[in-house]
């Protein structure tokens, strides 16, 4: 520490007046004028030699110009029907035909034949390949074709000419494919009709041969014949079932005693049972009227229940007689079809042995007869590609169309010369503006000069540094008089976060713990008669004493710090020098740093940031000095300024920790 002192005094000893006095180092301020300041002299000079060697390279570059043109490569369908699914196999073999050598050989032939320029002539097929460019459209059957080079005239027609000569090819393709598909498909149509001749004069002879007089299975004899006995068979099985049914049916009539005759006898039989009907009826009238002894007496009546008693003889007579007559009819019925069911299913047993050797016959009949369509039907077939290969439109529309052909460009691919002279000129600015920077961080020392720097408000250094020494040994309460007179009142200047950790890196150990004292509360004084046993590394804390004694929570970075110098700060606060060492260390913080006005950076400018920090987050005024001190109504006064409208905040409310000390150290 005291070798930093002794290097801060020699080199004020080095600065005597009139470039240092009152506390504040004044270089020796040039009176030139702005625009011939050496600064501004670097700047242009780079900036203008940049500039042109940059545009100039810019410019000096040849545009390219790029053409091209797009093909479908697919077959043209119907205006009524949708187009397939892309054929990425098929526009990958055109992109790989449309590259081959003799396709561009061809067409170097055809531009060297309609040149009119000589340099066309010096030609090869290999500057060809390389101006020209095929890529395919994804998930298209389109191909894009590009040429670059610097004649923009000449890669339209490179292009268009390209193109034609594919299409002639593919068209020579198409007519000699087709001619030799035309020979193929007639020479099978003549093998095919060869067979179909065969196989229907061995399907006729098997007709003639096996008694097949139709195509239809059930319409020959042999089948039909079985058909007919299988519905005789059927109709038979019926009838013998209804016979059967009807005989049962009268049996169990005639056990329940009802009159089962023959239709013929029901009217006859009718007859009898209304005339006993009319009889009783009668009788019953009678014996109203009349005791049976006096009808049996009577010669008109007495004979009248004899008559209904030989009726009634009569009727069963007519009824027995009848249910015989029925049943003996329907037992003949029943038998006559069991008969009829015996002999047709021995026809039919008979018949099976013929229907079955027939079948096999017309098995083989139904072979025959697919063979022979299947015969023909590939003959048809075949036919039709004939019929459609001779009347198609392949030589008329070709498998590759021209969606689109070349054009003359009319403006460049690249480079981009506005761009890139924007570019250019933005560079050199840069370019420009670092040279400066280099410039005066390597030369900003040289000449012993500094910018003014004012050492905590102390007005009234005496000018030769061995009296600048004498002073630093006098006594020091006029000092810390002056000097809390003048933090007092708030900085008209306040650094950010930002700013303060370009500080705390810029400084030493002794820089980084004061400037992190500044910025937890403690003014200039106190930190400087900071002794170690007010520091408390365990609780984080450090307990300040004197005018306004309170406890001061301390950041991690702090910390950090402390611990770097054994748990107490880097300095001896019994030292009568410490605040001219002190105040160096901040000087050579703030000049390092590179901040702009760099004189304007103090303690109290710090400890002001940190003030105004904790009244912006809506601190009350009342409870500021737990945290910085004691603060002069006046002084206090003038940071509501900085207050929030909204009603004041509670200390434990408030984020203590300056966002600068957050990894600060």
């Amino acid at each position: 520490m005291r070798g930093l002192h002794a290097e801060i005094t020699a080199s004020m000893k080095n600065r005597a007046d009139p470039h240092f006095s009152g506390g504040v180092y004044s270089p020796a301020v040039s009176n030139e004028p702005w625009y011939r300041s050496r600064r501004l002299s670097i700047f242009s000079i780079v900036f203008l030699i940049s500039a042109i060697i940059s545009l100039a390279y810019n410019y000096s570059r040849p545009a390219i110009y790029r053409s091209g043109a797009t093909l479908l490569t697919s077959a043209m369908t119907a205006i009524d029907r949708e187009s397939g699914d892309p054929d990425i196999q098929h526009v990958a073999i055109q992109r790989q035909f449309l590259l081959g050598h003799e396709l561009v050989a061809e067409t170097l032939s055809r531009l060297k034949a309609s040149a009119t320029d000589k340099s066309r002539l010096q030609l090869t097929i290999s500057d060809i390949q390389n101006l020209l460019h095929v890529e395919p459209v994804a998930d298209t059957n389109l191909v894009e074709i590009q040429a670059e080079d610097l004649d923009p005239k000449f890669l339209p027609v490179l292009i268009n000419t390209w193109i034609d000569v594919y299409l002639d090819a593919r068209t020579e393709e198409v007519k000699r494919l087709t001619g030799d598909t035309t020979r193929i498909i007639e020479g099978e149509l003549k093998a095919l009709a060869g067979k179909v001749n065969v196989a229907r004069s061995e399907l006729e002879i098997f007709r003639k041969n096996n008694d097949i007089s139709s195509i239809g299975r059930e319409e020959n004899e042999a089948l039909a014949r079985l058909k007919g006995l299988t519905d005789s068979l059927n109709k038979a099985s019926e009838e013998e079932v209804k016979a059967r049914a009807n005989v049962a049916a009268i049996k169990s009539a005639v056990s329940r005693g009802k009159a089962v005759v023959p239709n013929e006898e029901k009217a006859g039989l009718l007859a009898l049972e209304l005339r006993v009907r009319d009889l009783r009826d009668k009788l019953t009238e009678l014996d109203k009227k009349f005791t049976r002894e006096y009808i049996n007496l009577h010669p008109e009546f007495k004979f009248i229940p004899q008559q209904i008693a030989e009726l009634e003889t009569a009727i069963k007579g007519k009824q027995q007689e009848g249910s015989n007559v029925v049943l003996a009819d329907a037992e003949v019925t029943y038998a006559a079809a069991q008969q009829t069911v015996r002999e047709i299913r021995d026809q039919l047993d008979e018949h099976k042995h013929q229907a079955s050797a027939f079948t096999t016959k017309f098995a083989k009949h139904d072979a025959l007869k697919a063979d022979l369509e299947s015969l023909e039907n590939l003959y048809r077939e075949t036919q039709d590609r004939l019929v459609q290969l001779g009347a198609g439109h392949k030589e008329k529309y070709p498998q590759v169309t021209v969606i689109s052909r070349a054009y003359e460009p009319r403006d460049p691919v690249r480079p981009d010369y506005g761009r890139d002279a924007l570019i250019a000129i933005a560079g050199s600015l840069l370019l420009g503006l670092f040279s400066v920077w280099i410039f005066e961080y390597l030369t900003q020392r040289k000449g012993g000069q500094q910018p003014p720097v004012t050492v905590f408000g102390i007005h009234n250094y005496p000018s030769a540094g061995a009296e600048l020494v004498n002073y630093s040994q006098s006594v020091p309460s006029p000092l810390a008089h002056k000097t809390s007179a003048v933090l007092a009142a708030p900085s008209d200047r306040e650094l950010s976060s930002h700013q303060l950790r370009i500080l705390l890196g810029a400084a030493n150990l002794q820089g980084k713990q004061l400037i992190s004292l500044l910025l937890s509360g403690l003014s200039i004084d106190e930190a400087a008669s900071l002794q170690p046993h007010q520091i408390d590394l365990r609780a984080a804390t450090i307990t300040v004493a004197g005018k306004t004694p309170r406890i001061i929570p301390i950041s991690n970075s702090l910390k950090l710090l402390f611990e770097r110098s054994g748990g107490r700060p880097a300095w001896n606060p019994d030292d009568p020098g410490l605040r001219i060492e002190l105040s160096a260390a901040l000087v050579c913080a703030a000049v390092d740093s590179g901040l702009p006005d760099p004189q304007r950076i103090t303690a109290g400018t710090i400890r002001h940031s940190y003030i105004a920090y904790l009244v912006r987050q809506g601190l009350r005024l009342s409870d500021l000095e737990q945290i910085t001190g004691y603060l002069e109504p006046s002084t206090l006064s003038r940071y509501s300024a900085y207050s929030p409208p909204q009603q004041g905040r509670h200390l434990d409310e408030i984020e203590l920790l300056h966002p600068a000390l957050i990894n600060g150290a």
